[in-house]
């Protein structure tokens, strides 16, 4: 059994947590983590401890969700936040993920789930880094803090406002925490192979080996592969690989995953 604790970053009327249109960082935080939990559970042996307030009325404690986690045993600790840099709208961008300074365990988790938060948000690559924050410093077992964008951010606020996004960053956060722990689906899949990938965009390329660069043959929107290897890390993304023995990337923007 792996149990997860996650929280919404702050609550839905903290204050100074707006975007310069005075939307609520809660409710995009909110978003992500309600569609990873619901994610989360169509897998075996997932057990998730909510650390916020799922109304958002309330902004729980630092110290209260701490404690909640520390309490449950919990195995790992998400707290998701988008960011802000001067609270006035310009054109800084880009998702980062924090750990504590010299956890190992806090940095071979970020480098577990920060690239796919990274590919679901299409947004710039700003790293894995590290601070003395509560919800890290406190935790007991391996924790990190996500900044999936930047609320005054022209560029981000774009990513934010389209709940297909938020959507699908819950869903890629929800999968490699699955992934890190080696969690299967409740369906069959998850590393089985009982799924199937369906071309959602005009065109794709396939690759000869889990490479990027290994380019083979393009396939066309609407056709249907049958997945042989689950979804898996590849230097930044994920990827599948189909019956033919040929890899596709495991993008939702690009790709459908779905089981019969």
């Amino acid at each position: 059994m792996a149990i997860i604790a996650i929280g919404a970053g702050h609550g839905l009327n903290t204050p100074g947590k707006r975007t310069p249109a005075g939307e609520r960082e809660w409710s995009f935080n909110n978003k992500v983590v309600s569609a990873a939990i619901n994610y989360l559970g169509g897998y075996e042996n997932a057990n998730v401890v909510r650390l916020d307030d799922p109304t958002g009325n309330t902004d729980i404690p630092l110290t209260t969700r701490t404690n909640a986690a520390n309490n449950a045993n919990a195995d790992i600790l998400v707290s998701y936040h988008h960011n802000a840099n001067t609270g006035q709208w310009g054109t800084w961008t880009g998702t980062e993920t924090y750990h504590y300074p010299g956890s190992s365990s806090g940095n071979t988790l970020a480098r577990a789930i920060h690239p796919s938060i990274v590919t679901a948000m299409g947004l710039r690559d700003r790293g894995i880094k590290t601070a003395n924050f509560h919800m890290l410093r406190e935790s007991q077992m391996p924790a990190i803090l996500i900044e999936g964008g930047f609320m005054d951010s022209t560029i981000d606020i774009v990513k934010m406002r389209n709940d297909a996004v938020m959507e699908n960053t819950g869903k890629a956060l929800a999968d490699s925490i699955a992934s890190y722990f080696g969690l299967q689906r409740k369906d069959g899949g998850g590393g089985t192979g009982q799924g199937y990938v369906e071309i959602v965009t005009d065109s794709l390329w396939t690759y000869n080996t889990a490479d990027w660069n290994d380019r083979a043959v393009v396939v066309n929107k609407g056709e249907v592969f049958t997945v042989i290897r689950d979804r898996f890390p590849v230097d930044g993304g994920y990827m599948y690989q189909i019956k033919s023995g040929l890899y596709i990337t495991a993008n939702p923007n690009y790709v459908r995953y779905y089981t019969k």
